[in-house]
Protein backbone atom coordinates (compact mmCIF):
# COMPACT_ATOMS: atom_id res chain seq x y z
CA UNK A 1 0.00 0.00 0.00
CA UNK A 2 2.45 2.64 0.99
CA UNK A 3 4.83 1.43 -1.71
CA UNK A 4 1.79 2.16 -4.22
CA UNK A 5 1.14 5.91 -2.47
CA UNK A 6 4.86 6.55 -3.34
CA UNK A 7 4.83 5.41 -6.80
CA UNK A 8 2.16 7.49 -7.62
CA UNK A 9 3.23 10.53 -5.45
CA UNK A 10 6.80 10.66 -6.52
CA UNK A 11 6.41 11.36 -10.05
CA UNK A 12 3.46 13.98 -9.56
CA UNK A 13 5.94 15.69 -6.90
CA UNK A 14 8.96 15.78 -9.09
CA UNK A 15 6.59 17.09 -12.19
CA UNK A 16 5.33 19.68 -10.21
CA UNK A 17 8.87 21.07 -9.75
CA UNK A 18 7.25 23.67 -7.49
CA UNK A 19 11.52 24.55 -6.71
CA UNK A 20 11.67 25.49 -9.73
CA UNK A 21 8.53 27.89 -9.87
CA UNK A 22 10.10 29.54 -6.55
CA UNK A 23 12.29 32.45 -8.50
CA UNK A 24 9.56 33.01 -10.73
CA UNK A 25 6.85 33.55 -7.96
CA UNK A 26 8.98 35.29 -5.85
CA UNK A 27 9.72 38.34 -8.54
CA UNK A 28 5.60 37.93 -9.38
CA UNK A 29 4.72 38.59 -5.44
CA UNK A 30 7.29 40.64 -4.31
CA UNK A 31 5.82 44.21 -5.17
CA UNK A 32 2.19 42.84 -3.89
CA UNK A 33 1.13 43.27 -0.26
CA UNK A 34 0.00 40.11 1.53
CA UNK A 35 -3.68 39.80 1.12
CA UNK A 36 -2.84 40.03 -2.78
CA UNK A 37 0.13 37.37 -2.35
CA UNK A 38 -2.19 35.03 -0.23
CA UNK A 39 -5.35 35.28 -2.84
CA UNK A 40 -2.72 34.76 -5.72
CA UNK A 41 -1.78 31.38 -3.99
CA UNK A 42 -4.83 30.62 -3.47
CA UNK A 43 -5.91 31.42 -6.64
CA UNK A 44 -3.22 29.13 -8.02
CA UNK A 45 -3.25 25.77 -6.32
CA UNK A 46 -7.20 26.10 -6.81
CA UNK A 47 -6.94 25.88 -10.27
CA UNK A 48 -3.85 23.30 -10.25
CA UNK A 49 -6.61 20.84 -8.31
CA UNK A 50 -9.22 22.26 -10.27
CA UNK A 51 -7.32 21.67 -14.42
CA UNK A 52 -5.54 18.36 -13.14
CA UNK A 53 -8.88 16.93 -11.61
CA UNK A 54 -10.81 17.33 -14.20
CA UNK A 55 -8.78 16.63 -17.23
CA UNK A 56 -8.22 12.98 -14.88
CA UNK A 57 -11.60 12.23 -15.27
CA UNK A 58 -12.52 13.55 -18.73
CA UNK A 59 -9.39 12.45 -20.01
CA UNK A 60 -9.75 9.18 -19.70
CA UNK A 61 -13.54 9.36 -21.35
CA UNK A 62 -12.27 11.04 -24.13
CA UNK A 63 -9.10 8.24 -24.56
CA UNK A 64 -12.01 5.67 -24.53
CA UNK A 65 -14.37 6.92 -26.90
CA UNK A 66 -11.38 7.68 -28.92
CA UNK A 67 -10.00 4.11 -28.61
CA UNK A 68 -6.40 4.65 -27.23
CA UNK A 69 -5.27 2.65 -24.73
CA UNK A 70 -3.07 3.64 -21.64
CA UNK A 71 -0.51 1.69 -23.85
CA UNK A 72 -0.83 4.52 -25.96
CA UNK A 73 -0.87 7.36 -23.93
CA UNK A 74 1.69 6.11 -21.82
CA UNK A 75 4.14 6.13 -25.22
CA UNK A 76 2.99 9.67 -26.19
CA UNK A 77 2.92 11.32 -22.50
CA UNK A 78 6.52 9.58 -22.20
CA UNK A 79 7.17 11.48 -25.32
CA UNK A 80 6.00 14.59 -24.19
CA UNK A 81 7.16 14.49 -20.78
CA UNK A 82 10.65 13.87 -22.24
CA UNK A 83 10.74 16.77 -24.55
CA UNK A 84 9.55 19.36 -21.67
CA UNK A 85 12.23 17.79 -19.48
CA UNK A 86 14.70 18.33 -22.06
CA UNK A 87 13.90 21.53 -22.94
CA UNK A 88 13.65 23.23 -19.61
CA UNK A 89 17.44 21.23 -18.91
CA UNK A 90 18.44 23.18 -21.77
CA UNK A 91 16.71 26.47 -21.46
CA UNK A 92 14.63 26.73 -18.26
CA UNK A 93 11.65 28.32 -17.88
CA UNK A 94 10.61 30.87 -20.40
CA UNK A 95 9.19 33.73 -17.90
CA UNK A 96 6.60 35.70 -18.71
CA UNK A 97 6.63 38.60 -20.22
CA UNK A 98 4.20 40.73 -18.25
CA UNK A 99 2.37 40.78 -14.88
CA UNK A 100 -1.49 40.68 -13.94
CA UNK A 101 -4.29 40.30 -11.44
CA UNK A 102 -4.66 36.90 -12.49
CA UNK A 103 -1.03 35.67 -12.63
CA UNK A 104 -2.38 33.29 -9.68
CA UNK A 105 -4.50 31.31 -12.35
CA UNK A 106 -2.72 31.74 -14.82
CA UNK A 107 0.84 31.56 -15.36
CA UNK A 108 1.53 30.07 -11.76
CA UNK A 109 -1.59 27.69 -11.85
CA UNK A 110 -1.57 27.04 -15.35
CA UNK A 111 0.93 26.07 -16.83
CA UNK A 112 3.62 26.27 -14.33
CA UNK A 113 1.71 24.51 -11.13
CA UNK A 114 -0.38 22.11 -13.41
CA UNK A 115 1.55 21.62 -17.06
CA UNK A 116 1.75 19.12 -19.84
CA UNK A 117 3.99 16.94 -16.93
CA UNK A 118 1.48 17.20 -14.08
CA UNK A 119 -1.61 16.41 -16.56
CA UNK A 120 0.35 13.40 -18.25
CA UNK A 121 1.39 11.90 -15.37
CA UNK A 122 -1.64 12.57 -13.26
CA UNK A 123 -3.81 10.51 -15.96
CA UNK A 124 -1.00 7.54 -16.01
CA UNK A 125 -0.90 7.48 -12.80
CA UNK A 126 -4.94 7.37 -12.44
CA UNK A 127 -4.59 4.60 -14.79
CA UNK A 128 -1.90 2.18 -13.20
CA UNK A 129 -3.27 2.77 -9.80
CA UNK A 130 -6.48 3.71 -9.24
CA UNK A 131 -8.28 6.99 -8.51
CA UNK A 132 -7.92 7.29 -4.95
CA UNK A 133 -3.91 7.33 -4.52
CA UNK A 134 -3.84 9.66 -7.11
CA UNK A 135 -6.38 12.32 -5.47
CA UNK A 136 -4.12 11.95 -2.64
CA UNK A 137 -1.10 12.60 -4.13
CA UNK A 138 -2.58 15.99 -5.73
CA UNK A 139 -3.98 17.08 -2.65
CA UNK A 140 -0.79 16.11 -0.66
CA UNK A 141 1.82 17.73 -3.50
CA UNK A 142 -0.55 20.96 -3.75
CA UNK A 143 -0.30 20.96 -0.01
CA UNK A 144 4.08 21.12 -0.58
CA UNK A 145 3.26 23.35 -3.00
CA UNK A 146 1.09 25.90 -1.01
CA UNK A 147 3.23 26.07 1.79
CA UNK A 148 6.84 25.92 -0.54
CA UNK A 149 5.61 29.27 -2.22
CA UNK A 150 3.74 30.85 0.88
CA UNK A 151 7.48 30.49 2.89
CA UNK A 152 8.98 31.46 -0.57
CA UNK A 153 10.98 33.87 -0.05
CA UNK A 154 13.06 32.38 3.43
CA UNK A 155 13.46 29.54 1.61
CA UNK A 156 14.84 31.57 -1.77
CA UNK A 157 17.15 33.19 1.03
CA UNK A 158 17.91 30.47 2.41
CA UNK A 159 18.88 27.80 -0.42
CA UNK A 160 20.00 30.47 -2.45
CA UNK A 161 18.97 31.44 -6.23
CA UNK A 162 21.65 28.96 -8.13
CA UNK A 163 20.84 26.21 -5.69
CA UNK A 164 17.37 26.22 -6.40
CA UNK A 165 17.75 26.38 -10.23
CA UNK A 166 20.50 23.41 -9.61
CA UNK A 167 17.68 21.47 -7.87
CA UNK A 168 15.04 22.35 -11.09
CA UNK A 169 17.46 21.28 -13.70
CA UNK A 170 17.92 17.62 -11.37
CA UNK A 171 14.12 17.39 -11.48
CA UNK A 172 14.23 17.72 -14.68
CA UNK A 173 15.99 14.96 -15.11
CA UNK A 174 14.56 12.87 -13.53
CA UNK A 175 11.13 13.75 -14.66
CA UNK A 176 13.26 12.73 -18.72
CA UNK A 177 13.66 9.64 -16.82
CA UNK A 178 10.21 8.90 -15.34
CA UNK A 179 9.35 9.45 -19.37
CA UNK A 180 11.72 6.99 -20.62
CA UNK A 181 10.14 4.64 -17.90
CA UNK A 182 6.29 5.69 -19.14
CA UNK A 183 7.58 4.70 -23.13
CA UNK A 184 9.33 1.57 -21.84
CA UNK A 185 6.07 0.40 -20.25
CA UNK A 186 3.77 1.33 -22.88
CA UNK A 187 6.02 -0.54 -25.76
CA UNK A 188 6.19 -3.48 -23.19
CA UNK A 189 2.29 -3.75 -23.07
CA UNK A 190 2.08 -3.62 -26.78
Amino acid sequence: MIDTFLLSFIPLFVAFDVIGVLPMYIKLVMHLDKNKRIKNLRDSIFTAFALTLVFVIIGNKVMTYLGISINDFLVAGGIVLFIIAAKDIIRGYEEPLSEHDMFGVVPLGVPLLAGPAVLTTSIIIRNNYGFYYFLLSLVLNLVICAVVLKFSEYILRYLGKKFIEALSKIFSLIIASIAIMFIRKGLQGF
